[in-house]
């Protein structure tokens, strides 16, 4: 396994418990719902949940598709996914180990193939994006959604430098066009895109993390660049004695 490969594996491993625990805001709820329209999953599909974590996207889905298979790198996540595939009865979820640049799929084997907040993990992200057409089925539906950084190479830069800092198995966000040149390279045409911001306290954003160390430090270097009026591509404000930041997350859909 490549070394950076384990360094994301150790890190959802360790934030698994967390993952499963955690309650899903309205916000995240919304969001789930929204990939679920964009994916227009039919009662014949077969849907693929890229890098799916706990399951979140591959349970939204499950009711309108004929089955879900959900991979990912993190034994500890896939554990949890299947305690609550147990828990909920939920007979047509799959779960696979496996990585994503390298699944054990056959080319065009989903006909809806999605991936929620984990492009910003992968070094080389064109990798992992033409492996999930591989998979997909001609005239399949593609849907990414993932957070995202400024246009601005020094605010990116700097606010990739924190993400790292918080979760070094963080790679790097990228900008919304970007995003959006790299899916259109990989053979599928882009469909819809969509731009949304969610505002959040610094201390919901490190909830998962579980890292005093970690959480403490970045904390005082965030509070510092709030008061210096720098943004850092996450709007940092203090508001009512609160760190509060804002992320961009882009939904996009595409076809084969």
């Amino acid at each position: 396994m490549d070394p950076r490969d384990l360094i994301v594996q150790e890190e959802f491993d360790r934030q698994a418990e967390r993952w499963f625990r955690r309650q899903l805001s309205p916000y995240e709820r919304a969001m789930l719902e929204q990939i679920a329209q964009l994916a227009q999953v039919g009662p014949a599909d077969r849907v693929l949940d890229v890098a799916c974590g706990t399951g979140l996207v591959s349970f939204v889905l499950a009711p309108y598709a004929r089955e879900v298979v959900g991979i990912d790198i993190s034994p500890g996540m896939l554990a949890k996914a299947r305690e609550i595939r147990h828990r909920r009865e939920v007979r047509n979820v799959h779960f696979v180990l496996g990585e994503a640049e390298h699944m054990p799929f056959k080319d065009g084997e989903f006909d809806v193939v999605v991936c929620r907040l984990a492009i910003h993990h992968f070094p080389q992200p064109e990798r992992e994006l033409r492996e999930m057409v591989r998979v997909l089925k001609p005239g399949g539906r593609l849907v990414i959604s993932d957070t995202v950084s400024s246009e601005d190479e020094r605010e990116a830069r700097l606010h990739n430098a924190l993400e790292r800092l918080r979760d070094p198995s963080h790679a790097r966000m990228l900008a919304p066009t970007e995003l959006v040149h790299l899916i259109e390279r990989i053979g599928v045409r882009v469909q819809e895109r969509l731009l949304q911001r969610r505002d959040r306290t610094y201390d919901d954003w490190m909830d998962v993390i579980n890292d005093p160390i970690r959480t403490e430090n970045l904390k005082i270097v965030m509070e510092e660049l709030a008061r210096a009026g720098r943004g850092a591509g996450l709007r940092l404000r203090i508001e009512d004695g609160q760190l509060w930041l804002t992320h961009t997350i882009a939904v996009i859909k595409a076809i084969k």
